[in-house]
């Protein structure tokens, strides 16, 4: 006799299915703005690709230009810029990262960045940016 339960086993992997979708908010748009000499890695790119629903990505001549309009203090900007929802993400930020700042969106912030100097680090540390054009440690990931 057949059981109408779903098994431990069943649950499990409905559960694994569902933490491994994306980890943004459904329907979100990313808008990746990298230089034309961009060395973003591939990785990075397709992991954003399999996170948030619509990624697009423009190449500036002037990305610099587009840092300063926006906000992101020199002594923290990478090589691409990205912008989910009017919130700025600097440089390769790590899914987790982004997760973690959708879950708690600290006051006054306009974004996270993860600065050129932390890319070949093992652990790396991302600051949040406030309204003010300062900033702070957000965390290590």
């Amino acid at each position: 006799m057949k059981s109408n339960k779903i098994s431990f086993v069943g649950k499990k992997l409905i559960l694994l299915t569902l933490l491994t979708g994306s980890l943004f908010a459904q329907n979100q748009k990313m808008q990746i703005f990298k230089p034309v000499t961009s060395t973003c890695p591939q990785s990075w790119l397709d992991d954003m690709k399999t996170q948030v629903d619509d990624v697009q990505i423009t190449t500036l001549r002037d990305i610099k230009g587009l840092k300063f309009q926006i906000g992101v203090p020199r002594e923290i900007q990478s090589c691409n810029t990205s912008i989910i929802d009017d919130y700025i993400f600097e440089g390769n930020v790590p899914a987790k990262a982004i997760k973690d700042f959708f879950k708690a969106i600290p006051k006054n912030s306009i974004g996270i960045s993860l600065p050129a100097y932390e890319n070949d680090k093992e652990i790396k540390t991302v600051y949040v940016i406030f309204e003010d054009k300062t900033y702070k440690e957000f965390g290590k990931y």
